[in-house]
C-alpha cells in the first residue's frame, strides 16, 4: 500500500522518500499534515475513489507509527461503510506493507488539498479525545465531487463501486432489523415498514422515521421502551432538550448517545412521541433480525396511509381537517385547502421515500 506524503508530512515523520511505483490507484492513498484547533492532524485520500479518513491530534510517538494508524484507518472507515470483514482483510492483504513515497502528480494533490479544505469547514466536529475521527469522516466522504463534465458522485459511493469490481461480489454486509411502524390515527392507523442496520442510535432513528412518515423535524419527540410488563425500561429524549431529569424508576437517556441494539427484542414495544403538543404516538415493534442485511442504510419495504400535516392539531385537528377537505362546499375549504398544498405531502410515495432513506445515516 503506498502511502503518497506531501513534503509537509515527510519532514514531521523525519523521512526521505522517493517517487511511488506505479501501483493500482485502489492500493494507494494521498497524505498531508495540517493544523487544526492547533494540533496535527493527517488527511488521508484514497487515489482511486477520493475516499478518506482522519488522524487527529498526532503527538511525536505517532508519526513513529503512523503506518499501524493508517492501517487502523483504513479499516474503521471501510467498517463504517458496512463493509464484509472478508472483503476488508483481503483489501489489506491485496495492499501490502505500507510504502511511504513523494505525492503522485498534481492531480492528486488537488484532490488531496481540496480534501483537507472539507476537514477545516467541520472542526467543531472533532472528538478531542480520540485520533480517528468519525464524523468529520463521513462529511469528507458524502462530499460531492465532479468525476467527469457532466456528472457529480461521492467518494463512499466510489469506493463501493471500486470495491465492488474488484471483488466481484457483494460487499456490503452488516446486522439488520425489520420493524413494524403504526402512527396512531384514531381510528385507524398510518403503517410503515422499514429495515435498518441495527447499529444506530435513536437519534438517526428519529431521523429515518421523520423521513418513513414525512414529518419535517419541527417538533422535539422521546422514546419509551416498553418491556412485556408494560413497564417503561428506558425514556430517551432528544439532546436539544433543555433539560432532562433522570426518574428513579427508568433509566433517562440521550438519543445520540443511545443505540437501539441493546433494545431490539421482540417482546419490547418502542413508543416514539413526536410533536408533544400534537403529541403523534408512533408504536414500534420488532418484526425479526436479519444477520446478513446487504445495505448500509435503510429502506422502507411497504406503507399504507398518509401521516397528518405538521401543526394540525392532533388527531381531533386531524379528523376535522379531512372532514372539510372532503367538502368542497365547506366554508373553510379554500383556506384550508391552500394551508394542505403547502404543509401536506398527501400521497405516500414508497420509492421517494427511499431515495432519502439511501442518505438518512450520513447528515
Amino acid at each position: 500500500m503506498f502511502i503518497e506524503c506531501t513534503k509537509k508530512l515527510q519532514d514531521e515523520m523525519g523521512i526521505t522518500v522517493e517517487k511511488p511505483y506505479e501501483d493500482k490507484e485502489l492500493f494507494s492513498w494521498s497524505a498531508n499534515l495540517i493544523n487544526i484547533k492547533r494540533r496535527k492532524a493527517v488527511v488521508l485520500v484514497n487515489n482511486s475513489s477520493r475516499f478518506g479518513f482522519v488522524l487527529f491530534g498526532l503527538k511525536a510517538k505517532d508519526f513513529k507509527r503512523l503506518d499501524e494508524l493508517i492501517l487502523q484507518g483504513v479499516r474503521r472507515c471501510f467498517q463504517s461503510e458496512k463493509i464484509k470483514e472478508e472483503i476488508i482483510e483481503q483489501y489489506l492483504s491485496d495492499a501490502g506493507t505500507i510504502c511511504f513515497s513523494k505525492t503522485n502528480g498534481s492531480r492528486y494533490v488537488s484532490r488531496l488539498n481540496k480534501a483537507c479544505e472539507v476537514v477545516g469547514y467541520f472542526e467543531e466536529l472533532l472528538d478531542l479525545e480520540n485520533i480517528y475521527q468519525p464524523k468529520i469522516t463521513r462529511k469528507l466522504n458524502t462530499d460531492i465531487i465532479k468525476i467527469d463534465k457532466y456528472n457529480y458522485k461521492q467518494p463512499y459511493e466510489l469506493l463501493l463501486k471500486d470495491l465492488k469490481e474488484n471483488y466481484r461480489e457483494n460487499i456490503v454486509k452488516c446486522e439488520g432489523v425489520k420493524l413494524v411502524v403504526k402512527l396512531d390515527l384514531g381510528s385507524y392507523c398510518a403503517e410503515r415498514k422499514i429495515i435498518i442496520p441495527i447499529d444506530i442510535n435513536f437519534k438517526e432513528l428519529h431521523e429515518i422515521l421523520q423521513i418513513s412518515f414525512g414529518w419535517k423535524n419541527y417538533h422535539l419527540y422521546e422514546f419509551n421502551v416498553i418491556n412485556e410488563e408494560g413497564e417503561n425500561v428506558l425514556n430517551v429524549v432528544s439532546e436539544h432538550e433543555d433539560a432532562f431529569y433522570p426518574n428513579g424508576e427508568y433509566t433517562v437517556a440521550i438519543d445520540s448517545d443511545t443505540f437501539i441494539k441493546d433494545y431490539m427484542k421482540k417482546e419490547y414495544t418502542i413508543i416514539y412521541n413526536y410533536d408533544f403538543g400534537d403529541n403523534w404516538e408512533h408504536e414500534i415493534k420488532i418484526d425479526s433480525i436479519i444477520p446478513d442485511y446487504d445495505k448500509n442504510y435503510p429502506i422502507c419495504i411497504a406503507g399504507m396511509e398518509n401521516a397528518p400535516p405538521e401543526d394540525v392539531g392532533g388527531i381531533p385537528g386531524y379528523e376535522k381537517f379531512l372532514e372539510i377537505m372532503s367538502n368542497p362546499n365547506h366554508s373553510e375549504y379554500e383556506e384550508t385547502k391552500l394551508w394542505s398544498d403547502i404543509n401536506w405531502n398527501k400521497n405516500f410515495r414508497m420509492d421517494l421515500v427511499n431515495k432519502r432513506l439511501k442518505y438518512a445515516l450520513r447528515n
